[in-house]
């Protein structure tokens, strides 16, 4: 697109789609049509005519450049990440706000926004919604209709945990719509639906901690790496853990993982990576 826009080639496509989008073709007189085919005499021998393939080849990459050219400036998504050890905030133009967790990130058609609230999220939000029109938060576990205004999704793993803070949300995992009111929360994980209360007013994660209920440790962990930017190396262990992991201090956070379930871990000299023994 850069390099269109410098070589002056994007205002010639732009042109291009204006005029074909204002095309109509004429009106055919098939009657008329077929009666010319008939008059015309017919030939005893076909006659074949050999193609010029540099040509058909400069033909087709013409038009596929064009095409190509049409899809990019129809199809304008933008996508915003929160790199690992960071929370990453975004306003959206309607007003909409959402802080990414650490390692997250969305997916949306920013040209055609006030028409489509839609956006693809992979790992942890929090949003704000201004009122207005439908909006939808996607993610490969299931999908989250606004029916409110704040709420906050993470969809890491095989594991949908969707709570509200205020208004009203939907949501919907394999055709299982739950509707969620203030102070709730539900976990959907391998095809069970576990509900609950929330007496926090926003996510802890925006505030300092990784909180769980009765996940795999193994995800646990995988919060961990993301938010301290370490390799966690862990035999596969089929336990979970319930409780709270501050961000603040590596060291104090695996004491805090570590201890309820009796496991042992050490810290590599540079800081990078941690191991973890039962």
């Amino acid at each position: 697109m850069e390099a269109l826009r410098k070589s002056g080639e994007l205002e010639d496509l732009e042109n291009i789609i204006r005029t074909t989008d204002d095309m109509t073709l004429p009106e055919y007189d098939v009657e008329a049509a077929y009666g010319h085919f008939k008059s015309k005499p017919r030939e005893k021998t076909a006659k074949v005519r050999s193609l010029n393939t540099r040509w058909v080849i400069r033909i087709a990459a013409s038009v596929l450049l064009i095409v190509a050219a049409v899809f990019l400036l129809r199809n304008q998504t933008e996508t915003i990440e929160a790199a690992l050890k960071t929370n990453q905030t975004f306003a959206f133009s309607d007003g909409s706000n959402l802080i990414l967790n650490d390692g997250s990130s969305i997916r949306f058609d920013e040209k055609n926004w006030a028409e489509n609230r839609v956006v693809e999220l992979t790992g942890e939000a929090f949003f704000e919604v201004e009122p207005g029109g439908s909006f939808l938060v996607k993610t490969k576990n299931g999908t989250v209709e606004v029916l409110g205004t704040k709420f906050n999704v993470r969809a890491w793993g095989n594991k949908f945990y969707v709570e509200c803070y205020e208004g009203k949300v939907r949501v919907n995992s394999g055709g299982r719509i739950t509707e969620l009111t203030q102070n709730q929360s539900v976990i959907i994980s391998n095809e069970e639906i576990t509900e609950a209360e929330i007496t926090h007013q926003k996510p802890l994660w925006s505030t300092g901690s990784s909180r769980f209920y009765n996940e795999n440790i193994n995800e646990v962990f995988g919060e961990l790496e993301r938010q301290f930017d370490v390799k966690v190396n862990a035999p596969k262990m089929n336990r979970v853990f319930e409780g709270i992991f501050t961000h603040g201090n590596l060291e104090t956070a695996l004491r805090e993982i570590c201890r309820p379930l009796k496991l042992e871990f050490t810290i590599s000299e540079d800081g990078k990576s941690v191991s973890v023994s039962q």
